[in-house]
């Protein structure tokens, strides 16, 4: 689920349909869905009670990772960068683990 912003939408109304949307997918396909959103938005929105839910951080122009405090499996540390072959620039992404742990979040 990309969520980032409210949109005028109240925070206790974000959160009711952010977590029915969230039940209704892990319900319907077997896995839990990944929250993707920046580091404030986490912070000041949707708090820990979302921490069930691995988590993909937006938190540009850090060197070594993001300034959270929760747990999270990917990382989108630049929106900047440059790939042969792609005019524009591209966003960059780490996951946190290795080729088994990958593997073990892919939907079969």
């Amino acid at each position: 689920m990309d969520i980032e912003l409210r949109n005028g939408v109240g925070i206790e109304q974000l959160k009711r349909e952010a977590r029915k949307w969230l039940e209704t997918v892990e319900n319907y396909y077997g896995i839990v869905p990944i929250i993707y959103t920046n580091v404030d938005f986490y912070r000041n929105i949707l708090g820990s009670e979302f921490d069930k839910y691995p988590l993909w951080v937006a938190h540009y122009y850090e060197e070594q990772q993001p300034r959270i405090q929760r747990n999270w499996i990917f990382w989108q540390h630049n929106d900047q960068g440059n790939v042969n072959g792609i005019t524009s620039k591209v966003d960059f992404n780490v996951f946190k683990g290795d080729s088994n742990e990958f593997r073990n979040i892919l939907v079969h």
